[in-house]
């Protein structure tokens, strides 16, 4: 078996029955659409396996090293890397959220086009189902593609996807917000 038909079939098992938010779909198409914008925006193929496992430390009990053994040191770094690494005891939202995006703006170009895959398929969805939320999901999505610069060097075209849909999604709730105004 290939190293995107592993990495493919180790995502859905370890996501198992997980939901996606706002929508019925299983979770694991969220990740299949970040593997296809990978694809699409030619990362390589060890890239692309990380856009296929990136939430599985995040979001499921495999560990670094349960990755290391199943896909080498290198996807599993790209995983790391693309993991939260603050946790509730450091504190309320915004300061976790600082702390994610100063680890994320050193990562690798690889984690960061990554991260720009995972922001396309995201913000989309959390705009469309919870403007309320995408108020300020949106706002910190803004701060990281404005950090992330290794994706911008290396693969300007998936950075600048993941701007446009940042810019899409301001705009949108702008006219929201105005909305709620004007009524």
């Amino acid at each position: 078996m290939g190293l995107l038909n592993r990495a493919k079939e180790f995502a859905i098992n370890a996501h198992g029955s997980q939901m996606r938010n706002y929508v019925v779909e299983p979770y694991w198409r969220h990740l299949e659409r970040v593997a296809r914008i990978l694809n699409s925006h030619a990362a390589d193929t060890k890239t692309i396996a990380a856009g296929w496992l990136h939430d599985t430390i995040e979001d499921t009990d495999t560990t670094h090293q349960v990755l290391v053994r199943e896909f080498g040191e290198e996807i599993a770094d790209i995983v790391l890397e693309v993991s939260n690494v603050s946790r509730p005891i450091h504190g309320k939202r915004p300061m976790r959220k600082r702390l994610d995006l100063q680890y994320l703006a050193s990562a690798s170009w690889r984690a960061q086009m990554v991260k720009c895959a995972d922001t396309i398929d995201n913000v989309p969805s959390i705009v469309e189902h919870d403007i309320n939320f995408a108020q300020v999901y949106v706002l910190e999505k803004r701060a990281l593609i404005d950090r992330l610069i290794l994706a911008h060097s290396v693969c300007f075209p998936i950075w600048m996807s993941a701007y446009q849909v940042v810019t899409d999604g301001e705009r949108v709730i702008a006219e929201h917000l105005a909305n709620v105004s004007a009524a």
